[in-house]
């Protein structure tokens, strides 16, 4: 079983928590390690968008090497499992009800709360993988954030003030539990667990990728992850990677 958390670098402002933690790896950290600021002045997204990180919520990266089930391209399992944490330490902490949207975005009433940055690496001939987290808790979003045009916070769904390091403590937690069951041989009970959680599955959607778009219905996911979509001749077709969209 693979322990996450058992160090921790604590910064008070970075540029960014995954740049931070790749340097980490060429110098030979350990599986588990997390890097968590109050700041991230150079924040990002997926799509290479501009992640706002200011001080109030909860930005973290999470080292790890995977094995067993978590290789090649079942890869493209992390994000999945690392927005299912998200949103079940963020519903354990606040009673809100969260949704998960492909690949790795947490929404609550189609506003987003949560995003995910799951980027693979080889260093020594080890493949690492960083995940980077990022929860809107304490900070308010909802006036002009740059990263998507609906975020919205803890704060803003609840009116209160979250502990921040009990939230921490609790992602750590859930991160841990669908890291090591996607690791054993219980990688499918992880996607299932995304299935009862997709706000995706049974929507029209369009998917952008560099130079192209496609437009279908999101039925499933499959075995490594990636979105299976029933075009409008009835024909499926398997989207590893892209930007995907609500369409109603």
């Amino acid at each position: 079983m693979t322990e996450l958390g058992w160090k921790i670098f604590r910064m008070d402002e970075v540029d960014s928590t995954n740049s931070f933690a790749k340097e980490l790896i060429t110098q030979s950290v350990e599986e588990g390690c997390l890097v968590i600021s109050d700041i991230q002045t150079g924040g990002k997204g997926r799509m290479d968008r501009k992640w706002e990180s200011p001080k109030g919520g909860l930005w973290l990266s999470i080292i790890l090497k995977p094995k067993g089930e978590l290789v090649g391209d079942r890869l493209g399992i992390i994000p999945l499992m690392s927005g299912c944490a998200a949103a079940r330490a963020i519903e354990a902490i606040s009673g809100l009800t969260t949704r998960v949207k492909w690949p790795n975005d947490v929404i609550i009433n189609e506003n987003k709360i949560s995003g995910i940055l799951s980027e693979s690496i080889v260093h020594n001939r080890e493949r690492w993988v960083i995940v980077g987290i990022g929860i809107n808790v304490n900070n308010e979003v909802q006036d002009g954030y740059e990263f998507n045009r609906s975020p919205t916070s803890i704060i803003e769904e609840t009116g209160n003030n979250t502990d921040l390091r009990t939230l921490e403590v609790q992602l750590i937690c859930e991160m841990e539990r669908f890291y090591n069951m996607a690791q054993s041989g219980k990688a499918k009970g992880v996607l299932d667990e995304w299935r009862q959680m997709a706000d995706t599955l049974g929507r029209n959607v369009i998917i952008n990728r560099i130079g192209d778009e496609i437009i279908g219905k999101a039925v499933d996911i499959d075995e490594n992850g990636a979105l299976v979509l029933e075009l409008e001749d009835g024909s499926l077709e398997v989207i590893m990677a892209g930007d995907c969209q609500h369409l109603e």
